[in-house]
């Protein structure tokens, strides 16, 4: 069990850019019955503050106008913040659909070579806003985070051989989505 509460504070929806698989646009849109391009945004590594990590690098695909990752879209907020466009008065509005990415955080595994033993908050979770005041179980957890990394391997995989494929340079980011499944105006 981990100690644990959220004190809805929203600094998670406002800090981070959620990096989305193909499963989890596909959710949103059969969910809200709105095209992916009302939530989506591709962007260039050059948009982050800083460099990407390096566990980011395998999800950037090529495209004729660079190297490009799916996220949420992020909008301008009350009170001059930006957050994801999901986020009303610091609550996800999608939580019960929302991305896969979104239900771990902010816990991972002691050790990512073994699943089967106990997990941790991240570092530094939630700005230091959380309380610690409630147990969260870990299998729940442990679920989620097996179910993100087969999805996300399996989507990764699909990147892999798209930027092998030389000509995925030269390419539309229309063509990147058709080959994993999506479809930029489909509701």
């Amino acid at each position: 069990m981990i100690k644990w509460r959220c004190t809805l504070c929203g600094e998670c929806c406002k800090q981070y850019v959620p990096l989305v698989l193909p499963e989890d646009v596909q959710r949103i849109q059969s969910s809200l019955h709105r095209p992916m391009s009302s939530f989506i945004t591709f962007y260039r590594e050059t948009d982050f503050q800083g460099p990407l990590d390096e566990s980011y690098q395998p999800q950037l695909f090529q495209t004729k106008h660079g190297k490009l990752v799916m996220g949420l879209n992020r909008v301008d907020l009350e009170g001059g913040e930006v957050g994801c466009i999901f986020v009303k008065d610091n609550v996800c509005s999608i939580h019960s659909f929302k991305p896969l990415v979104c239900r771990q955080y902010p816990f991972q595994p002691v050790d990512t070579a073994n699943i089967n033993g106990p997990f941790r908050l991240m570092e530094n979770p939630c700005f230091g806003r959380h309380a610690t005041d409630e147990l969260v179980p870990e299998p729940p957890l442990r679920k989620n985070y097996i179910l993100f990394h087969q999805k996300q391997d399996a989507y990764l995989e699909k990147i892999k051989e798209w930027n092998e494929d030389p000509a995925s340079q030269h390419k539309d980011i229309d063509d990147f989505l058709q080959f994993v499944g999506l479809k930029w105006d489909e509701s």
